[in-house]
C-alpha cells in the first residue's frame, strides 16, 4: 500500500515523474524547493503535475497554510550557451 504525500523527496519526485535521479538535479526547469537551512531539496506534487501539463506555477502550499513562505521557489537560471560553454562547478569541465 503506497501513500501519496503532497511533498516529495528527490527519489519520489523522480519515480512520480519516471526519469532518474539525476535528471531531477540536472533539469533547472522542475519546480523544486530548497529546505530551510540546508542543501536538501523538495518537490511538490501539485507543482510537478502543473510542469507535466506546461501550466504556470502558482503560490506555495506552505504559503496558503501558514501565510509566511516557508519553502521559497528556486528561480530557473538563465544559461547562455551561444559560446558553448557552461558553468560547471568542477574547473575541468569548464
Amino acid at each position: 500500500m503506497s501513500v501519496e504525500h503532497e511533498i516529495l523527496t528527490p527519489e519520489e519526485a523522480a519515480h512520480f515523474l519516471r526519469v532518474s535521479r539525476s535528471t531531477i538535479y540536472q533539469r533547472p526547469d522542475i519546480p523544486r524547493h530548497r529546505m530551510p537551512g540546508s542543501r536538501q531539496i523538495r518537490f511538490l506534487r501539485s507543482e510537478l503535475l502543473s510542469w507535466i501539463k506546461g501550466e504556470p506555477i502558482g503560490k506555495s502550499v506552505m504559503e496558503d497554510t501558514v501565510g509566511v513562505s516557508v519553502l521559497e521557489p528556486q528561480e530557473s537560471p538563465v544559461m547562455d550557451i551561444a559560446n558553448g560553454r557552461v558553468y560547471h562547478r568542477n574547473g575541468r569541465y569548464r
